[in-house]
């Protein structure tokens, strides 16, 4: 999923923080899936990708604690 952010930090405004979360947890939803397996492009490829989540892992893990409060 491609998000965009305003300034080189990376953080992702809160409408579309909140955008990701409610998009994840219903693709999770819909497919069976739990927030275990949502992964970041940087999981796989190594590429600093959602950049902020990367820098921020403590941020990470709260956005998947999100997801499963969408659920």
């Amino acid at each position: 999923i491609e998000c965009c952010h305003p300034d080189e930090t990376g953080k992702f405004t809160s409408k579309t923080y909140d955008s990701l979360v409610q998009l994840v947890a219903w693709l999770c939803n819909k497919y069976g899936l739990s927030s275990d397996s949502v992964i970041r492009h940087y999981d796989v490829t190594g590429k600093a990708c959602p950049k902020y989540f990367v820098d921020n892992e403590d941020a990470w893990k709260e956005f998947l604690k999100d997801v499963d409060k969408k659920k």
